[in-house]
């Protein structure tokens, strides 16, 4: 293609101000907030116009896709939205991968992380003195010998 065949297609693309104002962005906006939203527009309208860049799309590809921009907006914030961590099976028969995370833990101690963690804790405050503790003082007597 030649540049005043991409400057046409460029165009075509909507503006990212003038995207967010589609009635099925703004629901996206109301729901998810505003910045997320507007990141994963920019990120679809930046993938489009690399295709169109690369000569990979022309005027009727560019109409397709263009139709289906919500759908990839919805898309890249599901995505944009996922944990990345997932459980995966350690089956390279070395027991502490370090490329797989940690070890798993056991239930007592995510039974007892989970509730910890759901309210306020002692993790700087001496509950003996009533002043600031040192946050290495409750795993301190695990390393003692």
């Amino acid at each position: 293609m030649t540049a005043t065949q991409n400057s046409v297609l460029f165009q075509k693309l909507p503006s990212t101000d003038e995207f967010l104002r589609q009635p099925r962005i703004q629901a996206l906006v109301e729901r998810e907030g505003h910045t997320i939203v507007a990141a994963s527009v920019r990120v679809v309208l930046a993938r489009v116009r690399q295709e169109i860049a690369a000569g990979q799309l022309d005027e009727k590809s560019l109409d397709l896709a263009l139709g289906g921009l919500s759908d990839a907006v919805e898309r890249q914030l599901e995505q944009s939205l996922t944990y990345s961590l997932r459980p995966v099976i350690n089956a390279t028969g070395v027991i502490l991968h370090t490329n797989l995370g940690r070890a798993p833990l056991a239930s007592a101690a995510l039974d007892h992380i989970a509730e910890t963690a759901a309210a306020y804790s002692n993790l700087e405050f001496d509950l003996n003195s009533g002043e600031r503790g040192k946050r290495d003082a409750h795993v301190e007597r695990l390393f003692q010998s």
